[in-house]
């Protein structure tokens, strides 16, 4: 079994030039952590994830500086999301995650094992052009096994 058996071809991806509103509206409609970002020509780029809008909510000394201990810090929701609003027409582009990438012939154990280490799916890039081909979660190799067992 490899990552193209796994693999959902199906894809919700934003594109490099898309902002940070339209990927938090993308992550919000369709209950997704994190969003793959291809290029004009398909190719994987990274991922613009919910981490990564909560993390435009911070005060920017905490951004600028790595804080840790912020519980000082008194904000509101309102607080928050103004500044979010402030950051909302940026491209996704300045906050990509780069998570690791499979081939479509990598074998299936060594996905199970990314997703075992921390990363909630995994994209599958073609290895010549790098364009996103599909997109494994924990889900969809829950479902495979899941259909194997009958």
């Amino acid at each position: 079994m490899t990552a193209k058996t796994l693999m959902n071809a199906d894809l919700v991806a934003l594109k490099s030039t898309d902002t940070v509103a339209i990927a938090a509206e993308g992550i919000l409609q369709h209950h997704l952590r994190h969003l793959p970002v291809v290029d004009e020509q398909g190719r994987y780029l990274g991922t613009f994830g919910i981490y990564s809008v909560l993390q435009l909510t911070l005060p920017s000394a905490v951004l600028k500086h790595g804080l840790d201990n912020i519980a000082f810090v008194t904000e509101t929701a309102h607080d928050m999301a103004q500044r979010l609003r402030r950051r909302q027409d940026e491209s996704v582009r300045n906050w990509l995650v780069q998570d690791p990438v499979v081939y479509p012939d990598t074998p299936a154990m060594k996905v199970v094992q990314l997703i075992l280490h921390g990363h909630t799916s995994v994209p599958v890039v073609d290895r010549e052009t790098g364009r996103l081909e599909g997109i494994i979660s924990s889900w969809n190799v829950l479902e495979i096994l899941m259909r194997e067992r009958a």
